[in-house]
């Protein structure tokens, strides 16, 4: 009697596995780095007069989106919007004050079967303690529309950010 719970109950689990890999076999996988952090924005460090701006909630944490992946097997055009992105304590991407500026990641389609590299940065402003904080992690995640499934995956897990201070557009551009 044992012997047949056990093969229902790894039955029960395979076929729930199998299940779940077919659900997400149109997933979209965003790979990209933490870049920095910095509490200063200088837009221009040699202009005068000379102005910054501060991260209203503690730090600016600059990511760069090294691909998109969307070659899963039930792939469907993805549309890629920025500001969809958000950190893991629910503050949005916000790249417009910076769009000028900066070398930032745009909405792109990216059509199925393809993988778009090197779309751009995304700056959060995001809830922090500015002295503290200066290399945690800050996962990212996607608020994804009914019938999108997105995976983001920080690709460089073990490297702590640079703190800079200020940023500024060169020294941003050049992560």
């Amino acid at each position: 009697m044992k012997t047949y719970s056990k093969f229902i109950s790894f039955g029960a689990i395979a076929v729930s596995t199998a299940l779940g890999l077919v659900a997400c076999s149109d997933t979209v996988t965003v790979h990209y780095d933490e870049s920095a952090t910095c509490y200063l924005f200088d837009s221009d460090p040699t202009g005068s007069p000379h102005t910054t701006g501060s991260s209203s909630n503690g730090l600016f944490v600059i990511y760069k989106i090294n691909s998109i992946d969307n070659t899963q097997p039930g792939a469907k055009d993805f549309n890629f919007t920025p500001a969809k992105v958000y950190s893991g304590n629910q503050n949005f991407a916000n790249n417009q004050s910076f769009d000028y500026l900066l070398q930032l990641a745009q909405p792109k389609t990216v059509p199925k079967g393809s993988v778009a590299n090197n779309t751009g940065k995304i700056i959060i402003d995001t809830s922090a303690d500015p002295k503290k904080d200066q290399q945690a992690n800050f996962p990212l995640y996607y608020n994804s529309s009914s019938g999108e499934s997105v995976l983001l995956v920080r690709d460089n897990m073990n490297t702590p950010p640079p703190f800079l201070d200020p940023c500024s557009p060169t020294a941003i551009n050049g992560l």
